[in-house]
């Protein structure tokens, strides 16, 4: 017959090496702040008052140990100096991984807390729309968050400036819970122009460098012009002739001040120099044609030299374009009416057919979307129709290309247009300049003040954007 084992589960005591059985320590709450006695013993302090119990009971002497002293908490905007190396490598792997930055605390004085807001984000976000990469003739990340700021102290028109520039940055992603208002950014923008025209007038050498900063961070400012209810028609003539003035300022405090130029701002204002000869032959063949085919009598015939020095500066971009979407050919595009002669800016003003096609051209190349060059977004979209309209029907073959690239979003395919090779493909070896959508760069300005947002503004916020996305 078979039987059936049930099979009893009996605790074994646990023996060591020794043969002796173990038992484990009772688990228990470790005192921290025990008397030394008791620490000496390795046993758990009741840490009673004047005297523990062990110590009582034993008849000896209490003595608790100091507690250690916290540091203060320093209310000024600068971070503790680390100790040891470890902790300063801990230190700097918070700074560098923290999603938020927070806003500075520090008020100096003159300015109230919008401002110090508004700074704070320029140093944040609104910087880098004048970086266009870690060039080597050009690496400005820690000029613009540093240098300039400590200008802009010392200079009220550069400090209007940056407080403009950043509350366009600002309503240009729809950000809501900083506060900025159109109104508010537009008394800004006034006052900066303001005081920028009465710091050219008075030419104290002491703040040329602000003034070369400020010339650079107009040309961003004034593209207000582009969007909204403030676009006009052929605004782009009037920027045209800012970005001149700027070279004109630059070239001024250059002969002037040549060790200004030695220093790190010198680098800020850099531009790359252009290789005529090259550049002619990369121009498309329909523009050269447009200037070849004047004719003695033509009213633009003593201006066709000057037509072609614009074709050369224009070749210059298609000459970069085929290295790919480089920083070098940002900032060729950034730069590139410092460049022009007052001779071609005169007929572009008088609006004559020419020169509006070669600036037709120009402007495709804004289509380009830029590491965060933002205040350039949409100039093309505004100034293209503009001027095909004012030309008319006889000047369609010559903006053929200029209206397709309106069509066009992304990167490779306008190069390809541009170039006219449908198989075109940047070069792999060469660093190229990624390019987020404005989507992708409003959820990073988001998340950067994410800190500021309330509750309720956070659920108005997802609310609005469920019923824009399903609706």
């Amino acid at each position: 017959m078979e039987t059936t084992a049930t099979t009893e589960t009996t605790a074994t005591p646990v023996t060591n090496a020794a043969g002796k059985p173990y038992h484990a320590k009772r688990p228990h709450r470790k005192s921290r702040t025990g008397c030394r006695n008791c620490k000496a013993r390795k046993v758990k302090c009741d840490e009673g008052r004047p005297a523990c119990r062990m110590c009582t009971l034993r008849r000896e002497t209490c003595v608790y140990m100091a507690a250690p002293k916290r540091a203060p908490r320093s209310t000024s905007s600068s971070s503790p100096t680390p100790s040891r190396d470890g902790d300063a490598a801990a230190l700097e792997q918070r700074c560098c991984t923290s999603a938020v930055v927070p806003q500075p605390q520090f008020r100096p004085g003159g300015h109230d807390e919008t401002d110090m807001r508004l700074l704070w984000f320029y140093t944040t976000a609104t910087y880098s729309s004048f970086s266009t990469g870690q060039l080597k003739e050009r690496n400005v990340d820690v000029i613009l968050k540093v240098n300039v700021v400590q200008h802009a102290f010392a200079n009220r028109f550069l400090m209007d400036t940056i407080l403009g520039l950043s509350a366009m940055h600002i309503n240009h992603l729809g950000i809501r819970n900083l506060g900025i208002s159109r109104s508010l950014e537009l008394q800004y923008r006034a006052r900066a122009f303001e005081n920028f025209r009465k710091a050219v007038e008075a030419a104290d050498p002491s703040t040329y460098p602000a003034l070369l900063i400020t010339s650079l961070f107009l040309c961003g400012l004034s593209t207000h012009v582009f969007r909204g209810e403030e676009a006009r028609p052929f605004a782009v003539l009037d920027w045209m002739n800012l970005w001149k003035g700027i070279g004109t300022i630059i070239e001024l405090i250059r002969s002037q001040h040549e060790q200004l130029f030695r220093t790190r701002l010198g680098s800020l204002v850099f531009r790359p120099a252009v290789d005529l000869d090259a550049s002619a032959r990369c121009i498309p063949n329909q523009l050269l044609l447009m200037i070849a085919s004047i004719k003695e009598g033509d009213p633009d015939f003593p201006l066709s030299q000057v037509y072609y020095r614009a074709l050369q500066l224009l070749g210059s971009l298609y000459l970069e374009l085929r290295n790919g979407f480089t920083p070098l050919l940002f900032l060729r595009i950034v730069t590139f009416f410092t460049f022009f002669p007052n001779s071609l800016i005169r007929p572009a003003r008088e609006m004559r057919p020419r020169a509006l096609v070669i600036i037709a051209h120009y402007l495709v190349f804004t289509r380009f979307k830029a590491n965060h060059s933002w205040w350039i977004e949409d100039i093309a979209q505004y100034e293209i129709p503009n001027i095909c309209s004012f030309l008319g029907p006889g000047w369609e073959d010559l903006l053929r290309l200029p209206i397709a690239s309106l069509y066009t979003e992304d990167n490779t395919a306008l190069a390809r247009l541009l170039l006219g090779d449908p198989s075109w493909h940047p070069p792999s070896k060469i660093e190229q300049v990624p390019a987020p959508s404005l989507y992708e760069e409003r959820e990073l300005a988001i998340r950067t003040v994410k800190a500021e947002e309330t509750a309720e503004e956070a659920r108005e916020y997802l609310e609005n954007y469920a019923a824009d996305e399903f609706c």
